[in-house]
């Protein structure tokens, strides 16, 4: 049996894991010590925070029927939020997203991180293990930042974003030039846990011309139980020119302008958390190849690939894995 490694255990590389997993002996290596990716969980109790990916929709046939036994599971369900978008501190639009006329928006349920969890059950995946360099003498050898090695593959996935992917293939990959070219900006996540709800008439919220994003009563989520709980999301604006600054800092200011946009002082929080991702979202939002060399039996996938969706994630993990098909199984 065909023997792949894949990189990544967020959707991308468990999308792949699980279409492949009946025809090829697969392996995950995960660096982080639990599976999701971007699509993950904080949890501090009482409080817990998605804190990377905030919903998706299915627009596809094929993400469609790949979602739907996790919605008949209860897995995922619909978010009907109350959503707004602001400029500034000014609301432009309001919606409700359980209207018949919406498009769906889904979560996981109790948290993101449970559609990765569900996806990884019955599969071989690795976790703490950071691969940092790939060597080939006839079949792929996979080594960790430990320097443990893993041998035998005759294929080698890489999900990681499109900088570290592009770090860890070699050089004459034929796609190498085309994935460093894909540049992708920071974000950083805000989590506020309060004591007491702060009563907002909405639920979910787009901003622009400010220094935040996003911000979401991560609280109000289907299947959430916990205490009052608010997510923001900065400006990649924001976030590329602050990478450096002082984390404090970064919180301080975060709080006074998401206390400026809702017109409620944040600063009661009990819970107040800062964290950074390093790469959030695509800079430029182009559809790029098939990331698939046979020759040498490598391959890359990634929501980066399809503009930063978590749909986006699914179908280049699909579409990478239906190339595997018809070349190599």
């Amino acid at each position: 049996m065909v023997k792949i490694a894949i990189i990544g255990s967020g959707i991308s590389g468990l999308t792949a894991a699980n279409l492949l997993k009946d025809y090829a002996d697969i392996t995950v290596f995960e660096r982080a010590r639990s599976v999701s990716g971007r699509m993950s969980t904080r949890r501090a109790e009482p409080y817990f925070f998605d804190h990377g990916a905030q919903y998706f929709t299915a627009r596809t046939r094929s993400f469609k029927k790949f979602i739907q036994p996790l919605i008949n599971s209860g897995v995922v369900a619909r978010w009907n939020a109350r959503y707004v978008k602001f400029d500034s501190n000014k609301i432009t639009e309001r919606k409700a997203w359980g209207d018949e006329n919406s498009e769906p928006r889904y979560v996981g349920v109790p948290g993101m991180n449970m559609v990765a969890k569900h996806l990884a059950v019955n599969l071989n995946v690795k976790l703490n293990t950071r691969i940092v360099t790939l060597q080939n003498a006839g079949k792929w050898q996979l080594f960790s930042e430990k320097n443990l090695p893993f041998d035998g593959f005759d294929w080698v996935i890489s999900t990681a974003p499109s900088q570290q992917t592009a770090d860890l293939l070699p050089m004459d990959f034929q796609y190498h030039n085309e994935i460093t070219n894909v540049q992708m900006q920071a974000c950083f996540s805000l989590m506020l846990g309060f004591s007491e709800p702060l009563h907002l008439e909405f639920d979910a919220a787009h901003i622009t011309n400010s220094d935040l994003s996003w911000l979401a009563v991560n609280s109000h989520k289907p299947g959430r139980s916990g205490p009052y709980t608010l997510l923001v999301h900065s400006s990649e604006k924001y976030a590329e020119e602050h990478l450096d600054a002082d984390r404090d800092e970064v919180l301080k200011h975060l709080c006074f302008e998401t206390s400026r946009i809702i017109g409620c002082d944040v600063g009661v929080s009990e819970y107040k958390m800062l964290h950074s991702w390093l790469y959030a979202n695509n800079v430029n939002r182009t559809k790029c190849p098939v990331f698939f060399d046979q020759v040498m039996q490598l391959g890359a996938c990634g929501d980066w690939c399809l503009g930063g969706r978590v749909e986006g994630a699914f179908t280049a993990a699909y579409d990478l894995v239906e190339k595997i098909k018809e070349n190599i199984i």
